[in-house]
């Protein structure tokens, strides 16, 4: 299944993402929290044209590297407000983390079935809160899509991206299942590169919902005439609220 992001579609999202002016905000029909744990390593390396020592001669061999790592942990807040008629879920995403700094603030943002979610250009979205939100698109797992080995492959492609993910669902125990995720991703613009992310995730098909990511992505990129880096990325999320669980017990 391949899906084209179009200009128009962008420009859709945007706007579903304003902010209203002059209305209540109406209460969510879903209100997610997960914890998470994030850990990101980098090793980049600089490229230069060396130096002048102090007689004049030159010196260095034009390429310096430094690693970095950095890490949080946390929980990630979600509350669903609709769904559009293009199946798309307006939703509001924060993050509340150990980092203070990195904490983020809501920001609003559109889950779509094939793991893309667009959001807010002018909010601040960490790669955890994009991690679990991609997967929130409503029949996310399609059965009529499903092969005879139960996966099924998305392919989407923008200006500056084309991204190509495998799922196989590789247990599943009364809707309660396994999900194996494959996904590989080239880019292009101020910085080119390429990843690739390994995810393991826990999917309650009853419930439309992701409950555990495993999620490992190692990217490398650059930046044309001024550095190279390798960064891999992991970011553990669990599912420990839901107000539709909460709902459907207090029923019972």
């Amino acid at each position: 299944m391949k899906i084209a992001i179009s200009g128009a579609a962008l420009a859709l999202a945007a706007s579903l993402c304003a902010p209203a002016v002059a209305q209540t905000n109406p209460a969510p029909m879903r209100h997610l929290v997960y914890s998470f744990t994030y850990g990101a390593t980098s090793s980049v390396t600089t490229r230069d044209s060396g130096f002048n020592d102090a007689n004049g001669s030159s010196a260095g061999n034009g390429r310096e590297s430094y690693t970095d790592q950095s890490g949080d942990n946390g929980t990630i807040t979600v509350d669903v407000m609709r769904e559009e008629q293009d199946s798309g879920l307006v939703l509001t995403v924060s993050e509340s983390g150990s980092n203070a700094a990195r904490s983020a603030k809501p920001a609003e943002c559109v889950a779509y079935s094939t793991g893309v979610a667009i959001c807010d250009p002018n909010a601040t979205i960490n790669p955890e809160e994009y991690t679990v939100i991609r997967l929130l698109g409503a029949q996310f797992v399609n059965p009529s899509l499903l092969d005879a080995k139960s996966h099924w492959q998305i392919s989407t492609r923008g200006q500056q991206f084309n991204t190509t993910s495998d799922y196989t669902i590789v247990k599943n125990a009364g809707g309660i299942m396994q999900i194996n995720e494959i996904r590989k991703l080239t880019y292009q613009g101020t910085r080119t590169g390429s990843a690739s992310v390994t995810n393991t995730i826990g999917y309650d098909f009853n419930r439309q919902v992701p409950t555990s990511i495993a999620e490992v992505t190692s990217d490398h990129g650059a930046h044309p005439g001024s550095n190279d880096a390798d960064t891999t990325v992991t970011v553990d999320a669990t599912l420990i609220s839901d107000s539709m669980a909460s709902a459907a017990a207090a029923t019972h």
